[in-house]
């Protein structure tokens, strides 16, 4: 049967729109799965509220892991204020558990770990694990929690980025303050910020 035949055309013809459908097919199923996966976050800003201070909560997150991050958080005391009031800042680790896709983006369970200080003045240089501060009005312990955070994807690689966190700290020598505070320190917070 000669190549110029319609039989023939007809046959290529099909064959031709069968492929370019099988790859439409796979295109689409790459697509459909890449919304399936949760947006990779390596950093966010996020401000909010916390019980361990009176003032806006300022967190920075930074991720060189997809799972793991380490993470900021405390009122600015000593860069963006310099009032005296008492404020806990930590300074953690997060594994993210698992994700969850939802209609309004991604649910995020994780696990942290790290340590906290509680000031209850003007903030002095380094951290005092084993004892107070020369002033007598700060002093650093460990920190573990939980949180859940979400990832709402807007555009061109940026998420909204909310957390909702718990934690507990555990401060040896709070009671030694020059205003004595209880050893163990509960919080509670939430945040909402940006991230790419």
């Amino acid at each position: 049967m000669p190549l110029s035949s319609p039989c023939v055309r007809l046959s290529f013809a099909v064959a031709l729109l069968g492929a370019g459908l099988s790859r439409a097919e796979d295109v689409a199923a790459t697509v459909e799965s890449a919304h399936d996966v949760a947006p990779r976050n390596y950093g966010n800003l996020r401000i909010g509220a916390s019980t361990s201070s009176s003032r806006p909560t300022l967190c920075l997150e930074l991720s060189p892991l997809e799972r793991f991050s380490v993470e900021a958080c405390g009122n600015g005391s000593g860069f963006l204020h310099h009032e005296d009031e008492p404020e806990v800042a930590h300074f953690r680790a997060h594994f993210m558990l698992t994700s969850w896709k939802t209609p309004l983006g991604w649910l995020q369970p994780r696990v942290n770990a790290g340590f906290a200080e509680l000031q209850l003045g003007a903030d002095g240089s380094g951290f005092h694990f084993e004892g107070t501060g020369p002033s007598g009005v700060e002093t650093a312990g460990p920190e573990v929690g939980a949180s859940l955070r979400a990832l709402l994807p807007v555009s061109a690689g940026f998420e909204l980025v909310g957390e909702l966190g718990l934690g507990a700290a555990y401060f040896h020598h709070a009671p030694r303050l020059l205003q004595p505070q209880a050893a163990f320190q509960p919080t509670a917070s939430f945040t909402l910020g940006v991230g790419f």
